[in-house]
């Protein structure tokens, strides 16, 4: 027991080190190194306090205990990562690529940058409803008190985290910040990707609803609700005047239901017709982009062409079923995904760009640069989400924590 306790405070405190070493590293302006190590130090006590009663919490956060759930939810939701990291290396590159049009390496990345950020968006409010719209009674207060916990408490502290490395809490108070955070006026922390979080959370808060109203709904009438809210949609962008349906709240519904729908084990059944309308639907979106090259910047004119893509993705994975390899690295990106997505732009911005960018970008070596730059990234997520999940997220997390309340 002893060799355990010591062990677990050797480790947290290696792991204190290291972040405070990459801080320094990568920051743009002085630290207030007493502060730091104070903020490590205290926060890290939850982690030696977790880990001395739970031996196995270390191997946990380091995503080694196979999880029970089908790995194929791992693999979408690790795409979805991949995509929405693929799409921002590249916008940072892209005001310089016109000098490139017409070329194929052009041609490639532009179907990669088109596919990858509407798909992202996509398979990640997909995953979201498959997971969540499944029945469950649970107590509201319980049901919100973990997103709190989930959502919230992180976003709100990845945000002082862009806040602190662009040096803008410099002029914003800590009242004004959590106004922003609130309001979701999130420019002023150079966050502009954190307006997805904001769909998610507008959609979580019906979950507990929509999961009563879901149950009752038989399959065929489920099936029927998603083909016309989509054949609806579509009809807006080429028939109806758009404002009948224009890309807000109900249209980020409709693909939160589309994820849940097609999770159902009664949806099995359209897995082959789903990857052949996914790989044609692609085949569309790619000739369309080409014959009208304007169109590549109108995401909301990819959205038809995606939506089915996305599905046929999901069709894919649940078709390999349990084909799919429980692999380590796959589950790792699974776990950390939320803190991925918060965290990628510290990582693109102030490491990647910074020192990669000396020898390439991703708009060179004829698309080595672009694979090298997304590695690089993706490599620099992972561990950023794991500093900041494990040294700040979940211990403050832990004091918001709310503990379910029996109906």
């Amino acid at each position: 027991m002893m060799k355990k306790s010591l062990f677990a405070v050797a480790y947290w405190i290696f792991i204190d080190i290291l972040f405070l070493a990459i801080i320094g590293v990568f920051t743009t302006h002085p630290i207030n190194w007493f502060i730091a190590i104070l903020i490590v130090v205290l926060c890290s006590v939850y982690s030696i306090v977790k880990s001395i009663k739970d031996t196995g919490y270390i191997k946990q956060t380091l995503a080694i205990p196979e999880n029970n759930h089908k790995p194929v939810y791992d693999y979408i939701r690790a795409l979805a990562v991949l995509f929405i990291m693929f799409v921002h290396v590249l916008a940072l590159d892209w005001p310089y690529a016109s000098g490139m049009a017409g070329t194929p390496l052009y041609e490639a990345l532009n179907l990669i940058r088109c596919i990858s950020g509407v798909g992202g968006n996509c398979l990640f409010l997909m995953i979201s409803g498959a997971l969540l719209l499944r029945f469950k009674d649970e107590n509201l207060l319980t049901f919100y008190g973990r997103r709190f916990t989930k959502i919230i408490v992180p976003l709100v502290i990845y945000y002082f985290y862009y806040l602190w490395e662009y040096n803008a809490q410099r002029y914003t108070s800590f009242t004004t910040a959590i106004y922003k955070i609130i309001t979701a006026d999130y420019s002023k922390a150079n966050v502009h990707h954190f307006w997805l979080i904001y769909v998610i959370i507008s959609l979580y808060v019906l979950v507990p609803f929509l999961r009563y109203m879901l149950k009752e709904l038989p399959y065929k009438k489920m099936t029927a609700l998603i083909f016309v809210l989509y054949i609806y949609f579509v009809l807006t962008k080429v028939i109806i005047n758009e404002n009948a349906m224009p890309m807000n709240f109900t249209f980020w519904l409709m693909i939160f239901l589309i994820g849940y729908w097609y999770s159902l084990d009664e949806s099995r059944k359209y897995d082959n017709i789903a990857m052949v309308a996914g790989g044609i639907a692609l085949i569309l979106f790619e000739v369309a982009i080409h014959m009208y090259p304007p169109m590549s910047d109108d995401l909301a004119a990819h959205y038809p062409y995606m939506i089915v893509a996305s599905v046929g993705i999901m069709a894919s994975f649940f078709k390999l079923g349990d084909k799919l390899k429980n692999i380590y690295l796959i589950r790792l990106i699974s776990q950390y995904s939320y803190g991925i997505i918060l965290g990628h732009m510290l990582v693109l911005v102030f490491a990647v760009r910074k020192y990669c960018y000396a020898f390439t970008s991703s708009l060179m070596h004829k698309g080595m640069g672009f694979l090298f730059l997304s590695l690089a990234t993706l490599m620099g997520s992972v561990i950023i989400a794991y500093f900041i999940d494990n040294i700040t997220v979940k211990p403050i997390s832990a004091l918001f924590d709310i503990k379910k309340v029996n109906n």
